[in-house]
């Protein structure tokens, strides 16, 4: 099977998370998988043994002035710089250079990575110096509408790849859907057994996220009813918001707790009743960017209370939790009664249906073989 590379340049640890449950996956299947990067990661753990990782210096000055590279190279990396100019042309020799030496170096006949365009010109050079096959994820955190500069990006690579269906381009050009997976075996389910609802959101807090529209409605609700709402993250609207529950009286309902590692969101997502995701549109993905965690909340047996816009029809199902219209404060003051009307027992079975829809469409592992298989026939 192909020696898959997966070149990325990302500190972002849910990104580096999924890249190495991806990794592992693709390994168990057969592939023999290099992740080629110039971060050096900590405390990474259960690697697969046919999995490694490649560390890349920075440029030396023969490196980046291209004194050390071929006419061909030269030629390739000029076409894709002023093609598209999107990077510096000495970083894309320098960097283009260190990575198509890594390719050789490893023997790695296909390379994979995440749309960041800095990796994605680099990587295009280096996969077609080397004649080797390139795949790239253009997921939703990048345009939700790409531009024609980036439409000619996507037709040269060998294999595109989005993560949902509403995302997908016009007609004349055709990606794969798939979406990104996670290691279902590390979420557990949790009990929950208390009388309280506790609301958890998760991302950017910026205007997108529909924060405003479910204080309005937690406002609304009797001030007997026992909810409470936790926003983890932080954003430009945030001071805004703060100022709002103020306001508006919701201090002992809502809490903001600031940006928190992925160990403490792992630990206290599945105690929760119900994630909120009050996206305004398909476009907010990009800009809330957390459909990983509503995934993850999904594997630990936790619902989803979000919009029916089409990317959320995709991410949940009706039977996984519950679903309004958006930026209605009456619809999500319905659907937070709806939902804490619910038994214990009907609540616990969305939390179920969660956690098997999760288990049938985000496991890592059945992404990664439709991902060889792809990969295989080019």
């Amino acid at each position: 099977m192909k020696h898959i590379g997966i070149y990325t340049t990302s500190r972002n640890l849910d990104d580096v998370t999924m890249m190495l449950s991806e990794a592992n996956a693709l390994a168990e299947i057969g592939h023999k998988v290099t992740i080629i990067t110039k971060v050096k990661y900590k405390n990474i753990r259960n690697l697969h043994k046919s999995v490694s990782i490649f560390y890349l210096s920075a440029p030396n000055i023969i490196e980046a002035s291209g004194l050390g590279s071929t006419i061909g190279f030269l030629r390739y990396c000029y076409a894709i710089w002023k093609q598209f100019k999107g990077l510096n042309f000495f970083d894309l020799i320098g960097k283009g250079t260190k990575l198509s030496k890594a390719l050789k170096h490893k023997e790695i006949d296909h390379l994979h990575c995440s749309f960041n365009q800095s990796d994605y010109y680099i990587s295009l050079v280096s996969t077609k110096c080397n004649n080797i096959s390139l795949s790239s994820f253009w997921d939703v955190t990048g345009q939700s509408k790409l531009v024609k500069k980036q439409f000619r990006l996507f037709e040269q690579c060998d294999l595109p790849l989005m993560e949902l269906e509403c995302q997908r381009l016009p007609e004349y050009v055709q990606p794969l859907v798939l979406n990104r997976g996670l290691d279902i075996s590390k979420y557990k389910p949790y009990e929950r057994n208390k009388p309280s609802l506790r609301l958890i959101f998760i991302g950017n807090i910026v205007k997108e996220s529909g924060l405003t529209t479910i204080l309005n409605a937690l406002a609304n609700l009797p001030a007997r009813v026992d909810v409470n709402l936790d926003i983890v993250g932080d954003g430009p609207v945030k001071k805004a918001l703060v100022n709002e529950l103020i306001r508006k009286r919701l201090n002992r309902r809502v809490h903001f707790l600031g940006a928190k590692p992925r160990s403490w969101i792992l630990k206290k997502l599945p105690q929760y009743s119900a994630i909120v995701a009050p996206y305004c549109s398909d476009a907010s993905l990009a800009q809330v960017n957390n459909i990983t965690y509503v995934k993850e909340a999904m594997a630990c047996g936790v619902p989803v209370l979000t919009s029916n816009i089409a990317a959320c029809k995709e991410i949940t199902s009706s039977n996984t939790g519950m679903k309004c219209p958006p930026n209605s404060i009456d619809a999500m003051c319905n659907m937070l009664t709806a939902f804490m009307q619910l038994s214990s027992y009907h609540q616990h079975l969305l939390g179920k249906n969660a956690r098997k829809y999760a288990e049938d469409n985000f496991n890592v592992k059945h992404q990664a073989r439709a991902l060889s298989k792809w990969i295989q026939a080019l």
